[in-house]
């Protein structure tokens, strides 16, 4: 895809891996939509990407709560008129054994983590089938591949956007739309190091990183499909 003009909406997009999405994808000539929950870190990205000539749109908005996701993607069409690329980044991340999950915690990080990025793809699908083309990016984590017993809401909600990315993929094609899935190892994000995990951070892999696998993948010729990357880092070691 020549991503120049294209309109991208990222999530979780203040801070970490989708601010740098953000600032990349608008270097390259990406419209933005960047969405967050942290207003102040969102407009400070914004500032960030039309200072440097770059096209952006902030929108601050709870994932979590009912209605969020239809004034998103209702932003970006009265901006921009459409929508090329979703990048579902967001995400809620408790360190919290399986007996110790409150209810509370485990709807939270679903809505956030599972069920926005299930809404996000079923509005961008409506309007990227219509023209045949578009690419859905979900990241997921290394967490999914084996839930770490710490990370039972987490781990498990990563787990399921394998499925629902399974069950979108096997949609999109017949549309022409592309569905890729990322599994992030341990990367330097303010999410990972809130949680402190026992691990020496000069390990860890950077946010950018991770952006050029998301690099990858939509500069991809429209021939090839990349269902999946799993990115470690090069001294890795699990959550």
């Amino acid at each position: 895809m020549n991503i120049k003009g294209k309109v991208a909406i990222i999530t979780g997009a203040g801070r970490g891996i989708g601010r740098e999405l953000a600032t990349t994808l608008a270097r390259k000539g990406c419209r933005v939509v960047i969405a967050a929950r942290t207003e102040a870190q969102l407009r400070d990205a914004e500032r960030e990407i039309l200072s440097a000539g770059g096209q952006a749109l902030a929108v601050p908005v709870d994932l979590a709560r009912a209605g969020a996701v239809q004034h998103l993607v209702q932003a970006a069409l009265d901006r921009f008129g459409t929508m090329d690329i979703l990048i579902n980044n967001a995400a809620v991340l408790h360190s919290t054994a399986f007996l110790d999950v409150a209810e509370e915690e485990w709807d939270t990080v679903m809505a956030v983590n599972l069920k926005a990025p299930f809404l996000l793809s079923q509005a961008a699908l409506r309007i990227m089938k219509e023209k045949r083309a578009g690419h859905i990016i979900n990241i997921s984590s290394t967490a999914a591949l084996e839930v770490p017993a710490s990370l039972t809401t987490y781990g498990t909600s990563k787990k399921a956007l394998i499925g629902l990315s399974e069950a979108l993929y096997n949609t999109a094609k017949e549309y022409g739309v592309k569905v890729s899935l990322i599994y992030p190892g341990m990367t330097d994000t303010e999410m990972l190091r809130a949680l402190n995990p026992p691990v020496d951070p000069s390990h860890w892999m950077q946010p950018e990183d991770i952006v050029g696998c998301v690099i990858f993948l939509l500069e991809q010729s429209d021939r090839v499909t990349v269902r999946e990357i799993v990115p470690w880092a090069a001294k890795h070691d699990q959550i």
